[in-house]
């Protein structure tokens, strides 16, 4: 608790950009992201949410509706639509494209000044690059926070020969250049961004995502009465190997006749070789024994408190992602206690510990990931001292109230860099 004495004489004002507020209307990681991180923000600064879309009342320097933020569009631009719309297709797509990112950040500009507060610190996702052109048009120093950079998803969801691929991608590099302060929830995403764009970004600090303390009766417990299932909590795609975790319980199906898989999540699709799958599609074309097509419940989107009742009863958690960052439904699932099996790939690997709060597979391997889960179903001790060890090591590396020191303290710093650069 040594932080918060620190930040007790002054108390930053930060605002946070975020898609959609609050968090039970907008299952989104970066709104969880940063619900969490208001929950310890809240006792050593003055937080404000700029919401994209704002379900409920505005509340004065806290809560901003981007969405009712009015931006005018100069009759210049107007005709030049229509001028290069006669010249070339593409270029009308490409001039949109940017039109879409200039207002949404004109709308955060605007945000900014009708707040009725002095505003220390702006912290914006890199996506679409929005925030170089904040970072452009206001003294207020922006920090990027990178939650999942196009050059590195992109790929993974067959999006890079798409026509705005390298559009979205330098811009986002634009943005991660130019702002003040960046921060990133793992070291491998970091690494990923300074090799990919040739970067150094000494300035950059590696923050992790935070998870907030699971009440003792949402804690994970093992039980014999009940069916036996495992949990999976993403969306049915590429990135979160909606397909691996299919795979993976069709071969622990196979030697296990008692379990069933609860996938839980939207169905984006997938592709294969091609081809475009749904859940269903995929289930009819490769599950192809009918007792284990059974032993699979797909529920779709569930709300938070349906899935933090699942991770309770279920007898362990599977993460199969080809690609995370910092991944919060791994954190969650380790919050509650839950024994969860997860791949080794991005930022996973620096929140679990293999064999000490969680165990690893092999990436994009459907036999590491059946194995490693039948190993563990069959050794309860294991199970349970897992979940001992990820309960206490989420609260002291994970909770909102230390992730939000480090955020804090980050913000000061880049408010002395820009000070002393400025004179």
């Amino acid at each position: 608790m040594q932080n918060l004495s620190k930040h007790k004489k002054r108390k930053l004002s930060v605002a946070i950009a975020t898609p959609g507020w609050p968090l039970n209307h907008f299952q989104n990681g970066i709104v969880t992201y940063t619900h969490n991180l208001l929950l310890g923000l809240d006792e050593i600064a003055k937080p404000i949410v700029f919401a994209a879309s704002l379900l409920g009342s505005e509340v004065k320097n806290r809560l901003i509706d981007l969405s009712r933020v009015k931006v005018d569009h100069a009759t210049v631009k107007q005709l030049l639509d229509k001028v290069l719309f006669r010249i070339n297709i593409k270029y009308i797509y490409k001039f949109q494209y940017q039109r879409n990112i200039e207002r949404s950040a004109n709308k955060i500009l605007m945000a900014v000044k009708e707040l009725t507060v002095t505003l220390d610190i702006l912290e914006i996702e890199e996506s679409f690059g929005t925030g170089n052109l904040v970072t452009k048009k206001t003294n207020v120093p922006v920090v990027t926070r990178l939650h999942g950079p196009w050059f590195l998803i992109g790929p993974i969801l067959q999006a890079h020969n798409a026509w705005d691929f390298k559009l979205r991608v330098f811009n986002e590099g634009e943005a991660i250049r130019n702002s003040q302060g960046l921060t990133s929830p793992s070291l491998d995403v970091l690494n990923k961004v300074r090799q990919y764009y040739g970067l150094e970004l000494s300035h950059a600090q590696v923050i992790p995502n935070p998870v907030p303390e699971v009440g003792y009766d949402m804690k994970w417990q093992y039980s014999i009465s009940q069916k036996p299932f495992i949990l999976f909590v993403g969306r049915f795609d590429s990135v979160k190997g909606g397909d691996l975790v299919l795979e993976a319980f069709r071969q622990i199906a196979l030697q296990n006749s008692d379990l069933e898989l609860l996938f839980v999540g939207p169905d984006r699709g997938l592709t294969i070789d091609g081809e475009d799958f749904k859940i269903d599609d995929y289930i009819e074309r490769f599950i192809l024994d009918a007792d284990i097509k059974k032993r699979i419940r797909f529920l779709g989107h569930c709300d938070q408190e349906s899935i933090s009742e699942q991770r309770k009863k279920a007898l362990i958690t599977v993460v199969c992602s080809r690609y995370e960052n910092f991944p919060l439904s791994l954190l969650e699932s380790l919050a509650a206690g839950c024994p969860t099996v997860a791949t080794a790939v991005g930022g996973v690997k620096e929140i679990v510990i293999d064999d000490y709060n969680g165990v690893l597979a092999e990436s994009e391997s459907p036999e590491s990931i059946a194995e490693k889960v039948l190993v563990l179903i069959n050794d309860v001790e294991k199970m349970q001292r897992l979940s001992k060890n990820a309960i206490e090591d989420c609260k002291k590396r994970f909770s909102p109230e230390v992730v939000a020191a480090q955020t804090l303290d980050y913000y000061q710093s880049v408010l002395d860099r820009v000070a002393l650069t400025s004179k």
